[in-house]
């Protein structure tokens, strides 16, 4: 592998990796004090105001994000930049309006299906916030296309410190301030992350003085697909916290969200290592064919097994004291529900890379198709399984959903590519010996092998660095 090659990878990988480390650490710190500071009921509250949001900033940001980064990546010159930038800044404010429309037009018939009018609030506050993103969501975008994660790293990290900031200060001043507060609080730390965004975008600002309408249409078409894809797959996501709020109740969803914390920890490597393999997968999909693209599958959801893994095997063995150091013992009744729903980690990779590489090689269809089938078996597996089991139903309902969508994705990527899901587990000895070379020095490595594995291992480990 060339000098520039590893330098992208280690780099691009440790700033992302803390792009969402960061996100993960907010999140959950202030999942944990969020929960000691409303009830079980207006915990549920935010939770499912929360999923809703998400599942239209996901969608908008699937429209207008995989397009701008793929075509930007491949633009010969500085005046195809500008109308691909410009184009695709029409599209997000367009998108952006629609889903400003659509959230006011929800927000009474969601607080009606939840039981909560706090809730039609929380989404009209929101919708500033959706505006006040335009700025910051594209200069993003721009980053990740030229290969830079600083400045995405740090706009993140600021918009979610903010908010996390205001949390912290409840839990210690003890102040009974309404879950709107942290409403309005979200506008603050989006404004924030806009200027941050900008200030590192402004070495890539490139925009045409003219909108080029057919640029706005190649970008449409494209992002279409990725666009009805991450609404799939946010419904996919969230179906099971809805039914449980719309079948049962608000507090059943806190109960199973003290779950989904811990499984979006486990899903940080997943997250971190697909947004640098959509670049890298779209310049070797186009430059070295399938075979750079089954390796590359193999590779990613191999080291990403590795890390999480020994993490699902600790919350096997240890699922009361992960639920009580959480959320205290008034969240008992999620430890067998845990027990079901750590295992979408292991899943999870395998999903995830399916779309990230069928995004980047220009099939997008497909994996619509794939998301949209994964979120109809979802809505009739939760259903039936939160109807005869009550809470534990929804981590019944997934798992099988999970199940079979592993079994169609990897038959697709079998005939596409030829890749091999069990390769995956293969590369793990080698992820490991690399990585303790990383931590104790060569020679470490060298003093625990024996001298009949030294030279397979090593092979082993150079395939995996090349990868």
């Amino acid at each position: 592998m060339a000098e520039n090659e590893k330098s992208y990878w280690i780099k691009s990988g440790v700033l992302t990796l803390l792009d969402r480390i960061s996100l993960l650490v907010f999140g959950f710190l202030g999942f944990i004090l969020l929960i000691r500071i409303y009830d079980k009921t207006y915990f549920g509250y935010w939770v499912l105001f929360l999923s809703l949001v998400t599942f239209f900033e996901v969608g908008r940001n699937g429209l207008i994000q995989n397009g701008l980064v793929k075509f930007l990546t491949t633009a010969k010159t500085d005046d195809e930049r500008g109308r691909i930038s410009t184009a695709s800044m029409v599209l997000n404010v367009v998108l952006s309006v629609v889903n400003v429309v659509l959230l006011l037009l929800i927000a009474p018939y969601a607080a009606q299906q939840w039981g909560g009018e706090i809730i039609k609030d929380l989404i009209y506050i929101y919708t500033i916030t959706t505006l006040v993103m335009i700025p910051m969501q594209h200069f993003i975008f721009v980053q990740i296309a030229h290969l830079d994660f600083k400045g995405p790293m740090l706009a993140n990290f600021i918009r979610g410190g903010i908010l996390f900031t205001f949390i912290a200060f409840l839990f210690l001043s003890s102040k009974a301030m309404p879950l709107t507060s942290l409403a309005y609080v979200q506008i603050i730390g989006a404004v924030g992350g806009s200027i941050v965004s900008f200030i590192f975008a402004r070495k890539y600002y490139k925009f045409s003085k003219e909108i080029d309408w057919a640029w706005v249409s190649k970008l449409l078409k494209y992002g279409s697909f990725t666009f009805l894809t991450n609404l799939s797959t946010m419904l996919y996501k969230s179906i099971d916290k809805w039914m449980l709020g719309a079948l049962l109740s608000s507090v059943s969803v806190a109960l199973y969200e003290i779950c989904m914390k811990v499984n979006n920890l486990l899903e940080a490597p997943t997250q971190a290592i697909a947004q640098i393999v959509f670049p890298k997968s779209a310049q070797k999909g186009e430059s070295e064919g399938p075979e750079a693209i089954k390796s590359l599958y193999e590779s990613a959801v191999g080291a990403i097994l590795a890390i999480v893994i020994p993490a699902v095997i600790f919350i096997l063995f240890f699922p009361k004291f992960v639920v009580l150091f959480i959320g205290g013992t008034e969240f008992v009744d999620a430890i067998p529900i845990l027990t079901i729903t750590v295992f979408y980690a292991l899943f999870l990779p395998f999903a995830n890379q399916f779309g990230t590489i069928l995004d980047s090689i220009g099939k997008p269809q497909t994996n619509l198709f794939f998301t949209l089938l994964g979120a109809v078996i979802n809505i009739v597996s939760n259903y039936f399984f939160i109807v005869k089991y009550g809470v534990i139903g929804a981590a019944y309902g997934t798992i099988t959903t999970y199940v079979i969508t592993f079994i169609l994705n990897q038959m697709v990527l079998n005939k596409m590519f030829k890749v091999n899901w069990w390769k995956a587990f293969m590369g793990i000895p080698s992820f490991y010996v690399l990585a303790f070379g990383i931590i104790f020095g060569k020679k470490k490595v060298e003093s625990v092998m024996t001298d009949n594995h030294k030279l397979s291992i090593s092979k082993e480990s150079e395939k995996v660095v090349n990868k």
